[in-house]
């Protein structure tokens, strides 16, 4: 059976994958390597479309939208007045050479990008990192400055990507084996529950194909930007159920 029917048989049917158990070792760690490609796909997809359109709407909006401005022996400045906030899907990039706003204030905000009098602060997701232009003494930063790092980043995105898919790659095998040896162990308690004779280097095979539903599930939810409530908890559910339907497919051993 080859390894896309193995993949197929893995989403519905516990009785196909009690018998992957004695597949050779190699065979199997090649499908949850296949397995976490997969996975990692989609969180590709939408790292890539969210640097193209940081970098062609970042240029948009400092050199369009935003007014003039320099930071400067470690202070901003401007002609404006008052504060600048503009909205763009979901964040907010402010501009204040006045000192209205401070860190706090940014971070009520929400997701943000603020330039402000002293510092440099980023919003996302609840977790922030400020950068003060006190480090950047001895320099001039103005919005063409801007824009031209922005256009130099286009020439090396090709570069990033790949290095940041390598990562994240790496990173989401690493998980999915760990995950596999754990429900290995697991499926050696629920085995000794059933009276069905199991090593765990069967019980980690069966485990490998045991992850292949929930894996395309949150595929699928990733790969539409949907977010499911206490993912990690029905992950874990469905691995655990199917589990045990595979291990009770294991015929009882004879008795003498």
């Amino acid at each position: 059976m080859n390894i896309f029917q193995r993949f197929y048989k893995s989403l519905y049917s516990p009785k196909d994958i009690t018998k992957y158990r004695f597949l050779g070792i190699g065979k199997t760690i090649l499908y949850v390597f296949l397995l976490m490609l997969l996975s990692t796909l989609p969180g590709l997809y939408h790292f890539s479309k969210m640097s193209m359109t940081a970098l062609n709407e970042g240029k948009q909006i400092f050199m369009e939208e935003l007014p003039p401005f320099k930071i400067e022996n470690g202070r901003l400045t401007s002609n404006i007045q008052k504060p600048v906030i503009l909205e763009k899907n979901g964040f907010n990039i402010v501009l204040d050479p006045v000192g209205k706003y401070s860190q706090k204030d940014i971070e009520k905000l929400g997701n943000s990008v603020a330039l402000l009098k002293d510092e440099f602060v980023i919003v996302a997701d609840r977790n922030t990192q400020n950068f003060p232009y006190s480090a950047l003494q001895g320099m001039e930063i103005k919005n063409k400055d801007i824009d031209q790092f922005l256009t130099s980043m286009h020439g090396v995105l090709w570069i990033i990507i790949p290095i940041a898919f390598i990562i994240l790659y790496l990173f989401t095998a690493a998980i999915g084996f760990i995950k596999v040896s754990i429900f290995a162990g697991i499926g050696v308690l629920i085995a000794g529950t059933l009276n069905r004779r199991l090593h765990y280097r069967q019980s980690w095979r069966i485990a490998a194909h045991v992850i292949t539903l929930p894996t395309v599930f949150f595929l699928i939810m990733d790969t539409i930007n949907t977010v499911v409530p206490g993912g990690l908890l029905i992950n874990w559910i469905i691995c655990l159920i199917f589990m045990y339907m595979s291990i009770h497919e294991i015929p009882k051993p004879k008795s003498s």
